[in-house]
């Protein structure tokens, strides 16, 4: 998975895909934090990986730290917690609470996905507070 993930991530990055979204991206009326954030968010809500998801969502919001947009270290932090959102189907942590705690699919849902989808919010929420206090 983290090989996988690594390669998608270079060939975005070595085909100037990743300058062209980070383009788009800086142009967003949204802080870089919560940019990386959701794009985090929504890879991960599409292919499921937290690893993917981060690893994937490096490559593609570094315009913004490059351009001096975000602290790295916070862009870091804001990538970690948008990878844990949406925890689905496709994301072995998610049937590892199902199976280990013998619930339904539609309780893991309820339970895990909804579980995971706070941490992530909250720890955004960490991220933009620390931001108050570190300048990029």
């Amino acid at each position: 998975m983290i090989g996988g993930s690594g390669a998608f991530k270079e060939v975005l990055v070595k085909s100037g895909v990743n300058g062209q979204i980070g383009s788009l991206l800086q142009g967003l009326p949204l802080d870089p934090l919560v940019t990386a954030w959701l794009v985090t968010a929504v890879i991960r809500a599409c292919v499921g990986s937290a690893t993917v998801a981060g690893l994937t969502a490096a490559g593609l919001v570094e315009p913004l730290i490059a351009d001096g947009g975000a602290e790295p270290n916070l862009m870091v932090l804001a990538i970690g917690a948008g990878s844990l959102a949406f925890s689905h189907v496709n994301d072995a942590g998610f049937w590892l609470f199902k199976e280990y705690f013998n619930v339904s699919l539609a309780d893991t849902a309820k339970s895990w996905t909804v579980m995971e989808t706070i941490v992530a919010v909250v720890g955004l929420a960490g991220v933009l507070v620390l931001s108050l206090f570190v300048s990029a």
